[in-house]
């Protein structure tokens, strides 16, 4: 409880910040507020107005997710071309690098021109003012090319820059005339301009750079928002901001189209591969077909054979129908070998006919195999936009793992069948043949042959029907997607800038930034800054303060007797008295902590300020170390204090009149190596005997305290010492040193008084006056000019 008690008590003693005296100091300068928003303002509409307008385009595609089959595809059992859709998988397609490179790669955009702005360049995309046609050999890319027409058949080309050329960044500088229509060819370069029928301004400044395709690709895909409509929406919203907004429309529209032939070519892979196979198998089908026909026909014409016997016509009818099922059987037999070889190889899975093609109607592995091929096509789309060790890309390879496990069970147990199959439709097929081979050879021949052609006309057939029911799904196959609103230049919304929000943030920044500026000077400004400060550092009297000095003389309270700092030193001079003793002679140490804190001028003009009250006044210059007040009187300081403590000069020798009526001055005199020994061996304490009584006020300038000893030297005979503090540049703990010479008794009877306070602001808002009204008067008003330069100095 007791340390809870002593933290409380040590915020209290916090110095807790005064908002109203803050308030106060940003009311003062308000002047700097309104020119700062002002201008603030004026930049806000400069760039507003100069700087290229940003337009923002959008496309929209409906996206078919759950797509069923078409009324053509329905006609066939088992075969199924089309995959249901991932609208994710849509996102990831559209973002991914390989598409939006495509549509580069279309557009083709090798170069771009631009015109030369006051802040900025502007496109000029479908209005190039000439036509470049990139040769064979190197163009240094994204380096400006300045181009200037100089007549119809020559312009001068400059390039000044930096660039990377073959993985080394060049800088890139040449000037030279070129012509039109001719090869400009260099290290660099190699291109020919062209001009266009219409004329160009040739005062204008025109540019063209040579795009790196890839770094535009991801240039434009990172300007590029593409979002789902809604959460259960099938509609995909794509946005690009662009300061061209052409270039824009053709960007959305171009990234469109080859997306939605991307799906396209995805979808036919696979009719394509059955087509391709159907085709190779007629291949040798058709001409094996014509040879048996033509041999059948023969071998009848020579033998005059019209038909075959009744048992003959079983047998063959037998022998048909085991070749045909042996035919099938040896088919699925090599496609399940086929399809178990290649399990393993993405690219030949891909690629894979249905199993109903070559006649399986196993409705488990035709459902197994469609599974693996759409795992393999959404890991493919998957891949495009995310890493190896990513989640779904993880779940989806363990799946994949999983139907390729389940697949390969399934397909051994079919060839082992499959080879039952075969086995036993060929023992069947040598007791058929034992029969034919009973008949008459000629029964056996035209068997043979007949059983050869039925059975390749039946292949050929059958190959005949599949491959029109590939043609026909192929056909049918449409897209997923579908645009609903393609980019248009009618649909275009500027969204930069924004001339009245521009506006208002320039006039914030601009009012925000001084304020800013005040802020850190504030918390980073430990300078005093008003008596209030000073007073919550310190119970010590303030006798007070001391205004701030705009004239060019030493002594301003002799040559401007009614100015305000005048009435500053005769309020000092008044608050004095309550603090000296009733003594004949009263002896005040002016000191201070610092140099320039206004030590020396405060005593010259004080002890002026006494003396014009008809009061007998010795001013001492003791610091030995910088002397300056006989430059504020033009006295002689060939003899001065130290000649008196090293007792060259007498007392009467050092003291010297003023042009100041009633007051006198003991100059430092020349400066002595050791000083403060000087000060210490009694001659000092002497030289205020010989003098004391014969003035009524002694005052002795010393040198600052922190610096040198001294002050503390000559402040054993004082009766009264005054501590100079100057406004914003002393600082706070300045006035804790002051505190310690207090309490440790090393002076006695110790002021303060604060000097260079302004008198015509917050600091001073207590003698707020106007020149010839009120309760001192100034001489003469300043000039403009210096009035401005006080404004800023003060701010």
């Amino acid at each position: 409880m007791k340390y809870v008690d002593e933290v409380m008590d040590y915020f209290d003693q916090k110095d807790s910040p005064d908002v109203k005296e803050f308030l106060y100091r940003l009311l003062s300068k308000w002047k700097m507020f309104a020119v700062c928003g002002a201008l603030g303002i004026l930049l806000a509409y400069f760039i507003s107005k100069y700087s290229n307008p940003v337009y923002m385009m959008r496309s929209t595609l409906l996206i078919h997710v759950d797509a069923g089959e078409t009324s053509a595809q329905s006609m066939f059992d088992g075969y199924k071309i089309q995959d249901k859709a991932n609208i994710q998988n849509h996102l990831e397609i559209l973002k991914s690098y390989t598409i939006n490179r495509k549509a580069m790669r279309n557009l083709a955009w090798n170069q771009s021109w631009y015109k030369k702005q006051l802040f900025s360049n502007r496109g000029l995309y479908r209005h190039e003012p000439f036509e470049v046609q990139q040769m064979d050999g190197v163009n240094i890319t994204n380096l400006p090319i300045s181009i200037v027409q100089i007549d119809d058949k020559s312009y001068k080309i400059k390039v000044d820059g930096k660039a990377d050329y073959k993985g080394d960044e060049v800088h890139v500088k040449f000037e030279k005339i070129a012509f039109f229509d001719q090869l400009f060819q260099n290290n660099y370069f190699h291109f020919i301009l062209k001009k266009k029928a219409e004329e160009i301004d040739k005062n204008e400044n025109y540019f063209f750079v040579f795009n790196n395709l890839d770094a535009l690709t991801l240039a434009y895909m990172e300007s590029m928002t593409i979002s789902v409509a809604e959460k259960k929406a099938e509609l995909i919203h794509l946005r690009i901001d662009n300061s061209e907004p052409e270039r824009g429309v053709d960007y959305l529209n171009e990234l469109n189209w080859v997306y939605i032939q991307f799906g396209l070519i995805e979808k036919n892979k696979k009719s394509e591969s059955t087509v391709r196979f159907i085709d190779s198998q007629l291949e040798g089908i058709v001409d094996s077909l014509q040879m048996a026909g033509q041999s059948f026909s023969n071998f009848r014409s020579r033998n005059r054979i019209v038909d075959l016997g009744q048992e003959a016509g079983v047998i063959v009818a037998k022998v048909e129908d085991l070749e045909s099922q042996l035919s099938r059987a040896q088919i699925s037999l090599d496609y399940y070998k086929n399809l178990l070889r290649n399990l393993g190889d993405v690219n030949q899975m891909k690629q894979v006919i249905a199993p109903s093609i070559t006649g399986v109607t196993d409705p488990s592995l035709d459902a197994l195999v469609a599974k693996l091929t759409d795992l393999y096509g959404k890991r493919e789309v998957l891949s495009y936009s995310v890493q190896e060790k990513n989640p779904s890309l993880v779940i989806l390879n363990k799946e994949i793992q999983l139907i390729q496990q389940s697949l390969e069970e399934n397909l051994q147990s079919l060839v082992a069948n499959s080879r039952i199959e075969v086995q036993s439709l060929t023992a069947r097929m040598e007791t058929v043949r034992e029969q034919l081979a009973r008949m008459p050879k000629h029964e056996q021949k035209l068997v043979s042959m007949k059983r050869n052609f039925d059975l390749n006309n039946e292949l050929y057939t059958f190959l005949l029907k599949k491959r029109a029911e590939a043609a026909i799904a192929k056909a049918s196959n449409v897209s997923d997607s579908q645009i609903i609103d393609p980019a248009r230049l009618a649909t275009i919304v500027k969204i930069k800038p924004k001339t009245a929000i521009n506006l208002l943030i320039g006039m914030f920044l601009g009012i925000g930034l001084p304020f800013l500026i005040i802020i850190l000077k504030e918390f980073f400004n430990d300078n005093i800054q008003n008596k209030e400060e000073i007073m919550k550092k310190t119970q010590l009297p303030i006798l007070g303060t001391i205004a701030h000095n705009k004239y060019s003389e030493a002594v301003p309270v002799f040559y401007h007797p009614r100015s305000a700092i005048s009435e500053s030193f005769r309020t000092l001079r008044t608050n004095l008295a309550y603090v000296l003793p009733n003594n004949p002679t009263k002896i005040i140490g002016i000191h201070s902590t610092i140099p320039e804190e206004g030590k020396s001028f405060a005593a010259v003009n004080l002890a002026a300020i006494v003396a014009m009250n008809n009061k007998k006044v010795l001013l001492i210059g003791a610091d030995l170390r910088k002397p300056k007040i006989e430059i504020a009187f033009d006295l002689d300081n060939a003899l001065g204090l130290s000649t008196y403590l090293i007792s060259h000069s007498k007392c009467s020798e050092i003291i010297q009149k003023t042009h100041i009526k009633n007051l006198h001055c003991v100059t430092s005199g020349p400066v002595p190596p050791n000083p403060a020994e000087l000060l210490e061996n009694g001659r000092f304490e002497q030289l205020l005997c010989e003098v004391e009584g014969k003035y009524d006020y002694i005052f002795i300038d010393n040198a600052p305290l922190s610096m040198v000893t001294d002050g503390i030297i000559t402040g054993k005979f004082t009766d009264a010492n005054l501590f100079v503090l100057r406004r914003g540049f002393s600082h706070r703990e300045q006035i804790s040193f002051v505190n310690q010479l207090v309490v440790k008794g090393t002076l006695s009877n110790v002021s303060l008084v604060l000097n260079d306070v302004a008198m015509n602001g917050y600091q001073g808002k207590s003698s707020r006056n106007t020149s010839g009204n009120g309760y001192y008067y100034e001489d003469s008003s300043p000039g403009i000019v210096r009035r401005l330069w006080e404004k800023v100095s003060s701010n």
